[in-house]
């Protein structure tokens, strides 16, 4: 009986122990250990049949000595999706790389545009976004708004 027992228990025990799951591997943040970029002075101006739309602001990185970077790009129409919604899929400011996408995923009203900034030396970006309604009307969005960059 005891070797049923402790042969039981075995089966039992090594059974669990090849059921557990694998430990979790290491994960690795990818924050970059920079100071957040503030997006300055953004506005997107659409002409009146929004076939054309034209985005400005600066690029700020917060990082001593270093100058701000303006950025202009226009979004042409894209087919017959009015240029408020196109792709912008590549505009160069700087050492910055910026394209766009917009989203209605929430329904109605609800649209906005993230853009993709890019600083192609260091390997950092970071993804703005505006509300429609934020962008409305050509107005620079108030406040200036903030973001981490990754590491890329």
């Amino acid at each position: 009986m005891h070797f049923t027992t402790a042969t039981l228990l075995t089966t039992l025990l090594s059974t669990l122990a090849l059921a557990a799951p694998a430990p979790a591997a290491a994960s690795k943040s990818m924050m970059a250990s920079t100071a957040q970029w503030t997006i300055e002075q953004a506005k997107r101006v659409c002409d009146a049949a929004d076939t054309s739309c034209a985005w400005s602001f600066t690029i700020n990185k917060h990082v001593a000595g270093v100058a701000s970077t303006p950025c202009a790009f226009t979004t042409p129409k894209d087919g017959a999706t009015p240029a408020s919604q196109s792709p912008q899929t590549g505009a160069t400011c700087g050492g910055f790389q910026v394209t766009t996408g917009w989203s209605g995923q929430f329904g109605p009203g609800n649209g906005f545009t993230t853009l993709a900034v890019v600083d192609l030396a260091n390997r950092l970006i970071t993804y703005p976004a505006y509300t429609d309604v934020q962008l409305a009307g050509g107005k620079v969005v108030v406040p200036d708004q903030s973001y981490a960059p990754y590491s890329i």
